[in-house]
Parts: C-alpha cells; sequence; structure tokens
C-alpha cells in the first residue's frame, strides 16, 4: 500500500506539528532581531514558516505618541520592504489603546481578521492570487468526508472516496488556530487515479510513499507516525478493526441530514430496540 504525502502538510490523514512561538529573540522579516525598543523609522515583524509576517504593536514601545499619518507612513515602507523580500502576508496586532491605528492600516488595504477582548488583528494578502490565509472561529476543525476528497483533489489532482474516519487530533491553546481549541480529523480515502498534477499555490511536493516506510521512519510527526501504523494494521488484519464508518440520518430540520462516524454496527443490532 502507498500514501501521498505533500508540504507544508500531509493530506488526508497526515499532518505536520505545529512549532513553539516564543518572543525573546526571534527572527524579523529583515533576517534580524525583534527589538521591542526599535527605533521609529523601522516597523520590523516575526517571520512565520509560511512566509508571512507578525507584527505586534504592543512590543514597539517607541510608536507611544505617534500619530496616525505617520504610523501610515511608517507602515507603508515597512510593507514594501516586504513586498520585496517576498513575504506572502502581515498580521497585524493592534491592542486596544492604539486602535487608532487600525484607519490608517485599513488605508492601505488591511481588513480584520479577528478580535478579542483587548486586541483586533489585521491582515494583508502580498501573495498572487486570492487571499489563501484562514479564517478565525472558536474552535478549529479539520476536513472530514466529502470536503477531504475535494480538497485532495484541488491540492493533489487524484480523485478518491472516503472509506472512513480513522480518528480524532484534538488540542487546546493551539498557537496555528490563534490560541483556540483545534480539532483534526483524520480520514481514509481510496484513490480512484494515481497521477499527480498537484497545485503549486498549496503544496511544494507531492509524492507516493510506501506505507511500511512511513510507519517505521523516525523523520515525521507522531501523529504521522501513529496513522501510519494504524493503516498498516488496518491493511493486515482488516479495516473493520480501526474504521469509524459513517453513515447519513434526516436531521430533526425537514429536508435536512448530517452524518454520523462510529465503528460498524452488527446488522442483528441494526433495528433492534433492546438488548434482549
Amino acid at each position: 500500500m502507498w500514501w501521498a504525502k505533500r508540504t507544508p502538510s500531509w493530506f488526508c490523514t497526515l499532518l505536520d506539528a505545529e512549532g513553539a512561538r516564543f518572543w525573546t529573540g526571534r527572527r524579523t522579516a529583515s533576517g534580524g532581531l525583534e527589538n521591542p525598543g526599535s527605533c521609529r523609522g523601522e516597523l520590523q515583524g516575526e517571520l512565520d514558516r509560511f512566509g508571512g509576517v507578525s507584527v505586534h504593536l504592543s512590543r514597539h514601545r517607541t510608536l507611544h505618541g505617534l500619530d496616525a499619518a505617520a504610523f501610515r507612513r511608517l507602515l507603508q515602507a515597512a510593507v514594501q520592504q516586504w513586498r520585496t523580500e517576498g513575504r506572502i502576508a502581515v498580521w497585524l496586532h493592534i491592542p486596544i489603546l492604539q486602535s487608532h491605528f487600525i484607519a490608517p492600516a485599513a488605508s492601505l488595504g488591511f481588513c480584520i481578521h479577528h478580535a478579542e477582548p483587548h486586541s483586533s488583528t489585521l491582515t494583508l494578502w502580498l501573495g498572487e492570487g486570492p487571499s489563501r490565509l484562514p479564517g478565525y472561529a472558536t474552535h478549529q476543525v479539520g476536513v472530514a468526508g466529502d470536503t477531504a476528497v475535494r480538497e485532495v483533489f484541488e491540492e493533489t489532482g487524484v480523485r478518491s472516496e472516503f472509506r472512513s474516519l480513522l480518528g480524532i487530533r484534538q488540542q487546546h491553546r493551539s498557537p496555528g488556530a490563534f490560541g483556540m481549541s483545534d480539532m483534526y480529523l483524520v480520514c481514509r480515502l481510496q484513490p480512484l487515479s494515481f497521477t499527480i498534477n498537484f497545485c503549486q499555490q498549496e503544496c511544494l511536493k507531492c509524492e507516493w510513499i510506501d506505507l511500511e516506510y512511513l510507519a517505521r521512519t523516525k523523520h515525521t510527526t507522531p501523529i504521522t507516525s501513529r496513522m501510519a501504523r494504524l493503516l498498516l494494521y488496518g491493511h493486515r488484519e482488516g479495516f473493520d478493526k480501526i474504521d469509524l464508518s459513517m453513515e447519513e440520518f434526516p436531521a430533526v430540520h425537514t429536508g435536512l441530514f448530517y452524518k454520523l462516524y462510529h465503528r460498524e454496527l452488527p446488522e442483528s443490532y441494526r433495528a433492534a430496540t433492546g438488548t434482549d
């Protein structure tokens, strides 16, 4: 059995680990270290692993007392520099006491991504085409079912059909989900085609990998290793031992349906009203 890989994350079943982020001594967009007391002539930001820049205005003490027009000029110069450096996006974190900087940022194309009790986060997409920045919600849920099939085809060119849900990864206070809870649903898909024609805007590399190799290698993340071993077990012993199958039921709202995932229920129990 073979499996497919993409970068920066494993599609369907495999997900790259999220690294912890720290403030002290972080790398800036210009390659130096972020200095909270930097001069007014330079607005620095922290680089992320996706090619974006995060700017926390609360860490630039010298912005206190700066008027909106001066901040706009400072931000405009920084954005031009980040474009030159090939950055794909800017995340601008504005404390509530500096909310007067929102209007000048908006005049440069920034949009509000989300707000919290004491701060607002604005974004500016610098890459080609429409923005691919993730949306914001109180909880983040990964793809499953039909959505997984569509995403795999759009990003790899491989056609597939949904077979089961393998597991659910849950973590709280996730940096990749803006400090909120993050749920990732791991799916098993059956490939219907094998020719790869991946989206170069979404993936850096995409290839078929031997499942046994993936289960043995130490050069991967814990979730990748566990899912690979689970799939190998199902392939050898039967997928009924690992699958959470899906059934569709009518919802309480007329004309709507929901999908329920669970271990296979024996036929003798499907229509039973009791356990006698």
